[in-house]
């Protein structure tokens, strides 16, 4: 009787199991299903706004919530343990690098784009070029008119608009062009790179700064100055002016440049990880060539013409 008792439990227990496993529902989360919150840097929102797009489109299963935010931000989102994955338009600096190397933060980084950053000017500006030595100069106060930089006759001054001291791009340029001095008292600080154009299509006499992904919709309201490194050697164009084309970018012509990237926690396997698959895939880095920057993970093919060509 004893021996049925237990032959009816076993049974039993086994048949609930059965059906547990049974019931158990499929993983809610995948790399082309689910949902994803990503912070992106504002400079090169017109980019991710792209990719987000194509890859919903080619996973409808899949959604990706981009949230705009400054590079130091969203770098601190990731470092506070709040997102999983983060587009930013720098790398992270020394003084991040060491933070996170003793909190002992486990991430991953991947280079997506090489963006040049582009000087704007006004329409109505003469001017054309700027040397680096220039554009240092500029910034740091020692230049205040237009006519010590090719501005014939006119004593306007220059009006600098600055992005805020979080932004990826103001510390790229105060680190690449003031080598780490301070910008001079801006005529304008300003929140986002809309705000950055309007200033400047505005204001003749105003010079600002921004990601060369922005000027596919708004290269028409402003003008962008060719930079000439006199210190480059002659392999890189020494001497000679570049614009922010991706060949001068990618060939190292164009002085001042950053790497776009993409920082995601290290057991990140949902929808992070196939977002980020397919941003450096071939179809994802078309679309950042498309964008108007260079791509990081696919070859490039640098097709010979003039710089008359270029311009057009």
């Amino acid at each position: 009787m004893m021996n049925k008792s237990w032959r009816f439990l076993y049974r039993w227990l086994l048949g609930f199991c059965v059906c547990i496993a049974g019931c158990q529902k499929e993983p809610i989360e995948t790399p082309t299903k689910g949902y994803l919150k990503v912070i992106v840097s504002e400079s090169v929102e017109p980019l991710l706004r792209q990719e987000e797009q194509k890859f919903e489109e080619l996973y409808p299963n899949a959604h990706v919530d981009l949230e705009v935010a400054l590079a130091r931000e969203a770098i601190a989102r990731l470092f506070n343990d709040t997102i999983q994955v983060i587009v930013s338009s720098r790398p992270l600096n020394d003084e991040e690098r060491d933070v996170a190397k003793q909190a002992k933060l486990s991430f991953v980084e991947y280079k997506i784009a090489v963006d040049g950053i582009a000087i704007i000017v006004n329409k109505e500006n003469p001017v054309t070029q700027l040397r680096m030595t220039e554009l240092e100069s500029v910034l740091a106060g020692s230049i205040t008119r237009w006519n010590s930089v090719g501005w014939k006759g006119s004593f306007a001054s220059i009006d600098l608009c600055l992005p805020g001291r979080n932004s990826g791009t103001y510390e790229i340029v105060r680190r690449k062009v003031l080598h780490g001095k301070n910008f001079v008292t801006p005529s304008k600080v300003v929140n986002s790179t809309v705000d950055i154009i309007q200033f400047v299509s505005e204001n003749s006499s105003a010079i600002g700064f921004i990601s060369s992904n922005w000027l596919n919709e708004k290269k028409d309201e402003v003008r962008v100055l060719e930079l000439g490194d006199q210190s480059a050697p002659d392999s890189l164009g020494g001497g000679q002016y570049f614009a922010p084309y991706q060949a001068y970018v990618y060939l190292r012509y164009y002085p001042l440049t950053r790497e776009i990237c993409i920082y995601s926690k290290a057991d990140n396997y949902g929808v992070g990880a196939g977002f980020i698959s397919f941003i450096t895939s071939a179809t994802g880095q078309k679309i950042v060539q498309s964008s108007g920057l260079v791509p990081a993970t696919m070859p490039v093919r640098i097709i010979e013409t003039t710089r008359r060509s270029l311009k057009k």
